[in-house]
């Protein structure tokens, strides 16, 4: 074993909903300078995984260096353990235990320092994903809740507390009984958009920085406590998630709400999707132009003369490919299949490595690769033909208004079409890759599981004619 000064540095930055092959990088279109520069000279993972298909369950298994389904808690019906998961503050909601031995834990054993700056809500000590960081910053809850607007707070307060928000459904069906049924689609419809509207533009969708100026200044000051022990630093930046600015795209409105998209309740294919998209594409850009000063800012200060440096994805972003918007979605590629990249500093030059990892490789596996660098060997990838990998769809998030479209749902339409696409989605699933194959398993009798080539895409479902190789897939699922 190497001595404690002789140890590299290790830092991780998770670029939360960056999704791969929208990028230049991954045969995409958008351009981004830095992330591309880095992809040149550092070890590109063509193919990483994104072993969840939301934050928690891929932060999870990274952390404990677990399959999402071998974790009992994040298994949980989503839908049928609503008032448990509708935590807007996230004071209930706890993935790890106190004491687990963590990735960060275990390095602080091997006298690593150890700290993480989170802008995602998901990353905390209160969810126990904080567990073994010495130094927590929660830059998103001094922004969105010491600093949000009373109408924001008032309305979190109010779906945080279970007696606040069952007498609020409560009053609102009752309302709903003195409206005519030809008339309460139209007023649900148009009060859903109208509290989207008011929340997009309160709870700061428009914002171009979603909290990497301030995590930059928060590392920086941070440098000055690091001694001569090496750290481990893990950086969770929330620019690709939604909602995005498509105030800087057109004047007009446009409506976000995936369920509405999903449920066909909106046009997909009214140009509004492309807006979004493009506005996802500023968004990120922004990202990279900011990384580089983040990535800059660390050499200046000296953290970057013997250090490793990941840069990675949780999950991607769906826009209504295979009919599905956003993530916490079934894992089909647009979910899945996130950027990984790997970089090597000496003296705060990046030593120029230039290779690619075609095989595939999940974000779980990271977790011993990691331990492994700090124990002083080297970190490299092996093929292994008979590695079987997961991406696994444990239930959607979205559970705040569950309650009230089961009581609107025999009244109104929309309520109805809304609530079974949250049902239908709510399905777990998981795939299973295997060399160039990818199977989908969903865990609902009438759903029919669907295997792919994914060197021919996710089209076509060639289950039929690969019944063997199918087979020797999903008897993976359950090990």
């Amino acid at each position: 074993m190497i001595s404690l000064a002789q140890r590299p540095n290790i830092a991780f930055i998770m670029l939360d909903t960056l999704r791969a092959d929208m990028l230049r990088l991954y045969g995409g279109g958008i351009k981004l300078k830095n992330i591309e520069s880095w992809a040149r000279n550092g070890i590109l993972y063509e193919h990483a995984i994104a072993p969840g298909t939301y934050t928690v369950p891929t932060h999870v298994s990274l952390f404990l260096g677990k399959r999402v389904r071998k974790i009992k808690n994040l298994t949980k019906d989503p839908m049928k353990f609503s008032e448990q998961n509708t935590d807007p503050f996230l004071k209930k909601s706890k993935y790890i235990k106190e004491g687990e031995l963590t990735l960060a834990k275990h390095l602080s054993m091997l006298g690593y320092q150890t700290a993480l700056f989170s802008n995602n809500p998901f990353l905390s000590k209160s969810t126990g994903l904080g567990e073994g960081f010495e130094h927590i910053e929660n830059l998103w809850f001094r922004d969105k809740i010491d600093k949000n607007r009373t109408s924001i707070k008032l309305t979190l307060k109010i779906v945080e507390s279970k007696r606040a928000k069952r007498h609020l459904i409560n009053l609102a069906h009752m309302i709903s009984n003195f409206i005519p049924e030809g008339k309460l689609d139209e007023l649900y419809l148009n009060l859903r958009t109208r509290l989207n509207k008011h929340f997009a533009k309160e709870y700061g969708f428009y914002e171009l920085d979603k909290g990497v100026s301030k995590t930059i200044e928060s590392v920086s000051r941070y440098s000055s406590n690091i001694g001569k022990e090496p750290y481990f630093m893990f950086i969770n930046l929330m620019e690709a998630h939604e909602g995005y600015p498509t105030n800087m795209i057109v004047d007009s409105y446009v409506e976000q709400d995936k369920w509405l998209y999903m449920s066909n309740i909106l046009d997909a294919e009214d140009g509004s999707l492309e807006i979004i998209k493009k506005a996802y594409e500023k968004r990120i850009s922004y990202m990279d132009k900011k990384l580089g000063e983040l990535v800059y800012k660390m050499k200046k200060l000296g953290l970057l003369d013997n250090t490793i440096l990941f840069v990675a994805s949780d999950h991607g972003q769906a826009f209504m490919e295979h009919g599905i918007m956003y993530h916490n979605m079934f894992p089909y590629e647009e979910v899945s299949h996130v950027p990984l990249i790997a970089l090597r500093f000496e003296n705060g030059r990046m030593v120029r490595y230039r290779k690619k990892v075609e095989e595939n490789f999940s974000l779980t596996n990271l977790h011993d690769q990691i331990i492994s660098i700090a124990y002083g060997n080297n970190h490299s990838h092996e093929n292994e033909e008979e590695r079987f990998y997961f991406s696994e769809h444990v239930g959607i998030t979205e559970v705040w208004d569950k309650c009230l479209l089961e009581k609107l749902k025999d009244r109104s339409k929309y309520a109805n079409i809304i609530y079974r696409t949250k049902r239908y989605h709510n399905t777990q699933a998981t795939a299973v890759y295997y060399k160039n194959y990818k199977l989908i398993h969903f865990f609902k009798e009438g759903m029919q599981d669907m295997l792919f080539d994914l060197s021919e895409g996710e089209r076509d479902n060639i289950i039929r004619e690969k019944r063997d190789i199918a087979h020797k897939m999903l008897m993976q699922i359950a090990r």
